[in-house]
């Protein structure tokens, strides 16, 4: 067996260490098919604009949703977005598969066994993460995400999350074998859980080796303010295991979870979230693309 040098070794960390060995400020987009309608030439433009604000990511919250952009002219669209994103000098993370009945399944099986469902859905996030390893090449992957988002209802109950513990070290162990990055997962709180049980829950999925951001609520507005910040404050304690970063909602919610309608703020608002960074010397993400002040009239919202 042929040793690899120590400078080749130190070469290759410097590529793929400062994802991680450093607070990133990322910006999620949540492809849609109706974006297809933008003009090729509009995205470099958008992307280079969103590097000039101070991103240096962007994370892909889904490449398959149910069965779109799984036909091969929706996947070739969306893997030039993510080229153009990545000449734009931006990381990416890339979100694996998306299923649409992902809540509506755990309200239907709650008390029941969700093993097998989420052995189902590991599978097909093997299948992507295959797929778009091989056609956009594991050096421009900088992490995974799991776009599947944890609330405080479902794995509150012991059987349930440790079921959830044994999904997320299985989907670390198998995307570690496809390109061994990073695995990030979001998730959210509605006040079912009281602030300090919701650290826990996020202490578990931390110590399974995935990562979380726990999302803000500011824009969904499940809980006013000041409960908003109980929650926040005890995910976010610096002296405790705690969240990986916290991603700030760049709209408001204008409609039900079922039919999600949401408006963009206004740019002096939006000044004020994009001001806003995690704890902890965190992440700071921000959602979304398409309710960035520079993708107004370039992206459908």
């Amino acid at each position: 067996m042929v040793r690899p040098s120590l400078r080749w070794l130190a070469a290759v960390l410097l590529v793929v260490v400062p994802l991680w060995a450093s607070a990133t400020t990322a910006i999620i987009y949540q492809p849609q098919r109706r974006d297809r309608d933008v003009a090729q030439d509009q995205w470099p433009k958008l992307f280079a604009e969103v590097r000039q604000q101070g991103f240096d990511t962007l994370v892909v919250q889904w490449t398959q949703y149910g069965d779109a952009f799984a036909a091969p002219d929706e996947h070739a669209w969306l893997l030039q977005r993510v080229r153009d994103a990545h000449a734009a000098g931006l990381h990416i993370v890339l979100g694996l598969g998306s299923d649409p009945a992902f809540f509506t399944l755990q309200d239907q099986k709650k008390g029941q066994d969700m093993a097998d469902y989420l052995r189902t859905l590991s599978r097909r996030n093997a299948e992507v993460a295959h797929r778009w390893a091989g056609d956009l090449g594991g050096a421009a992957i900088a992490g995974w995400y799991l776009p599947m988002e944890i609330d405080d209802v479902r794995w509150n109950d012991p059987k349930a999350r440790a079921q959830l513990r044994d999904y997320l070290v299985e989907e670390q162990r198998q995307l570690d074998g496809i390109v061994s990055r990073p695995i990030y997962v979001t998730s959210f709180f509605a006040g079912h859980m009281t602030p300090d049980r919701y650290a826990d829950l996020v202490e578990d999925v931390q110590r399974s080796g995935v990562r979380t951001w726990v999302q803000d609520g500011a824009g969904t507005q499940r809980l006013e303010q000041g409960a908003r910040q109980l929650y926040m404050a005890a995910a976010g304690r610096c002296a405790q295991s705690h969240a990986q970063g916290f991603v700030y909602e760049l709209f408001r919610q204008t409609g039900s979870d079922k039919a999600f309608t949401a408006t963009a703020l206004s740019p002096a608002d939006a000044g004020e979230v994009l001001a806003q960074r995690a704890p902890c010397q965190g992440d700071s993400v921000f959602f979304e693309l398409r309710y960035l002040p520079a993708a107004g009239g370039i992206l459908q919202r």
